[in-house]
């Protein structure tokens, strides 16, 4: 099945299916593809299907669908084009497994900001003897966020994405259950209100926020504009739901 992804700043935000004919994109909440940014037209774009393949047509949006920097009207889509819309890409694959798409898995690698520094070095702090001098690797993004425990937020990138996890539900009309974390990606919440997304990578679990005004939380403390990362037992709550990310080992 054809479909597109979005991203930002080469971090997926949010994959979807094209099963029906007609697939809406802008900021208003009731649009199949919902962002929430105000680069975003209310009624940005559409993707059609019509007998000569898949389409993609620009709403009369303020800043443009653009494609390869210039902005369009209409375009019959192949597979792996890529549009910009606002801060985000938009990119078109035409079905499972693609070249396109092992292709967007290897770029979506993101280059971690602290690569090749020392916890020490983050944190401000002169080396001392004892202190650990290992270096974040190259492609682990752990973000600086207040979390309770304050600091640096660090995981085990390879150790945590070989283990599956869950997230136990622990409040709402589904506390008790158990959401298994065994794709690359599950969307939480609800479009216009609050919708969260956790991806799955090589480096371990991330949560991001999608769409509403109100961000998750993670321990206590609102996530930033980059995917956080999950550590076992970490507490989200999205809205009025609590749930709790474990690893099961």
């Amino acid at each position: 099945m054809a479909s597109v992804i979005l991203t930002l700043d080469g971090e997926i935000v949010q994959e979807h299916h094209l099963s029906q004919a007609r697939t809406t994109i802008g900021r208003r909440p009731y649009h199949d593809i919902v962002i929430d940014n105000l680069a975003v037209s209310g009624d940005h774009a559409i993707i059609i299907r019509t007998p000569d393949g898949w389409v993609i047509e620009d709403c009369g949006s303020t800043n443009g669908t653009l494609y390869q920097g210039e902005p369009i009207t209409r375009r019959v889509l192949k597979d792996g084009d890529l549009f910009q819309i606002g801060r985000y890409k938009l990119r078109f694959v035409a079905g499972p497994a693609t070249p396109a798409m092992k292709q967007l898995e290897k770029t979506l690698v993101m280059r971690s900001p602290f690569a090749g520094k020392t916890l020490a070095q983050l944190k401000g702090e002169a080396p001392s003897a004892d202190a650990p001098t290992e270096t974040f690797p190259t492609t682990l993004a752990p973000e600086l966020s207040p979390r309770a425990h304050g600091g640096v937020v660090t995981v085990t990138g390879r150790e945590a994405a070989a283990h599956p996890a869950v997230l136990k539900v622990l409040s709402g009309p589904q506390a008790g259950q158990k959401i298994p974390l065994d794709k690359p990606l599950l969307s939480l919440g609800k479009p216009g209100v609050a919708v969260a997304l956790i991806t799955r990578k090589a480096s371990g679990y991330f949560l991001a926020h999608v769409d509403g005004k109100r961000r998750p939380l993670v321990n206590g403390h609102a996530i930033n504009d980059k995917p956080c990362p999950l550590n076992h037992h970490d507490l989200i709550e999205l809205g009025p739901i609590k749930m709790q990310f474990c690893l099961l080992y």
